[in-house]
């Protein structure tokens, strides 16, 4: 009887991560290609999701690009998640620089079930990737909140020192929701496969607020 309570004791945080996961799919390092997904805030910010998360859209909050994620993906256009039960996030350098272009502790804590897991077992690890990702291509500083206006997706994709085919672009509707951009596991571009240009759903200009 003890053993069984013990292993149901070890058994339960593994559920309960499953479960608020799920569904499970995937072997963490086994994917083909990287998406760095730059989400454009004030839109983020206009929706239930956005409204949970004042940090990132709170009174005084003015940002432009922030990071989404970095998605390990399938060239057909799946993905894994949540390969492996991950620990909580836990305060340490790489988390750090993270948080300053991924707002919100809650971001960072499903970004790493998900997506981290099924990257790596080591939180650092992830997150560093994140850092060097941003490092290398930035979040286009010159696109700012509350510029208002609209843009050519042709001009919008100049903002990144990537080749335009390793870019795609998301709307709702005609304003801008996200970037995306396709790199390989060095984090280097890539074209993006096939699946993830008939992602992009953006219309020739695209509204910015």
């Amino acid at each position: 009887m003890k053993i069984l309570v013990i292993v149901a004791g070890l058994l339960f945080p593994i559920a309960a991560w499953a479960e608020q996961c799920g569904p499970v799919r995937g072997v963490a390092g086994r994917f083909d290609y990287y998406l760095l997904s730059l989400s454009w805030a004030p839109a983020f910010c206009d929706t239930q999701a956005g409204r949970r998360n004042p940090q990132q859209c709170g009174a005084g909050a003015e940002y432009g690009f922030v990071v989404h994620g970095l998605w390990p993906q399938y060239s057909g256009g799946q993905w894994p998640q949540c390969c492996q039960a991950v620990d909580p996030v836990r305060p340490s350098a790489a988390v750090d620089e993270a948080s300053r272009v991924m707002i919100g502790p809650g971001l960072r804590q499903h970004e790493w079930n998900k997506h981290g897991s099924c990257v790596t077992s080591r939180q650092d690890e992830y997150f560093d990737k994140i850092n060097r990702a941003v490092a290398a291509f930035g979040l286009a500083p010159s696109l700012r909140a509350g510029g208002g206006g609209r843009i050519r997706v042709s001009d919008l994709k100049r903002n990144w020192p990537v080749p335009p085919q390793s870019l795609t672009v998301k709307c709702r509707g005609k304003r801008l929701a996200e970037i995306r951009i396709c790199l390989d596991k060095e984090l280097s571009p890539i074209p993006c496969p096939a699946a993830e240009v008939g992602n992009d759903n953006c219309p020739g200009t695209v509204m910015l607020d």
